[in-house]
């Protein structure tokens, strides 16, 4: 049985790897296939993903996190600014709240039945609700927002990043939300490309070309966990 999952896992990955690459386009939102946050910070980390609910609005999250306090409640959000390079959740600004639902109510009190009228875009959690780890130290969860999207200004997740909250909504963990696109077939494989000499200006983009290929590696991670996790339970 064992030896089966790590099949499906090293399947799952190579599948993936080889699908997507990192968009390095903003404008071309619509073409965004699925994103992903890598979380880290005070030794939590795993990731978040979006990816598009066929014949309905908004995104599937998915999320894995090691590294929690067990029985502890995580809020998380979508934050307006991005993660610096120098990991400071801190310097993300505030909760995506692009319709200022939190400043016309007064109260806040986010209702998942009426997200767009009552909670802030980025309060995840409000629908979903908190995060909870396991006596492993690990909180998984998958989960519907009618809200988020890739491509609407005011409602897309790029651009912004991921934080997770201490109970008392200090900042805990956190990482910026990239979009991935689908890989044109009509590239050239790897093995084609070393075949060939390289020009001046590939050379000096191989450290892009690099960071790209961590990315679509994360997501095919995060794909083989999945897999893991349903093989587990079958």
């Amino acid at each position: 049985m064992f030896k089966n999952i790590v099949a499906l896992v090293f399947a799952a990955a190579t599948a993936s790897a080889s699908l997507y690459v990192r968009d390095t386009d903003s404008s071309s939102a619509s073409k965004v296939a699925q994103a992903m946050a890598v979380i880290a910070g005070n030794g939590v980390s795993g990731n978040f993903t979006f990816v598009p609910i066929p014949g309905q609005a908004g995104l599937e999250v998915g999320i894995n996190l090691s590294g929690l306090k067990q029985g502890t409640q995580y809020p998380f959000h979508i934050h307006v600014s991005l993660v610096p390079a120098n990991g400071n959740c801190t310097a993300t600004g505030g909760h995506l709240d692009t319709y200022g639902v939190k400043t016309a109510n007064g109260t806040y009190n986010c209702d998942k039945t009426k997200p767009l009228a009552t909670c802030e875009i980025g309060d995840l959690a409000g629908i979903a609700g908190n995060l909870v780890a396991n006596a492993n130290g690990q909180a998984t969860m998958t989960f519907n927002n009618p809200v988020i999207t890739f491509g609407d200004n005011k409602t897309t997740v790029l651009g912004h990043s991921i934080v997770v909250h201490n109970p008392d909504n200090s900042r805990l963990a956190c990482g910026n939300i990239v979009g991935y696109v689908l890989k044109d077939p009509s590239s050239k494989s790897e093995s084609e490309s070393k075949s060939e000499p390289k020009s001046k200006s590939e050379s000096d983009s191989e450290s892009d070309t690099d960071t790209q290929s961590s990315g679509a590696s994360s997501v095919a991670m995060s794909a083989a966990l999945a897999l893991v996790a349903a093989a587990i339970a079958f």
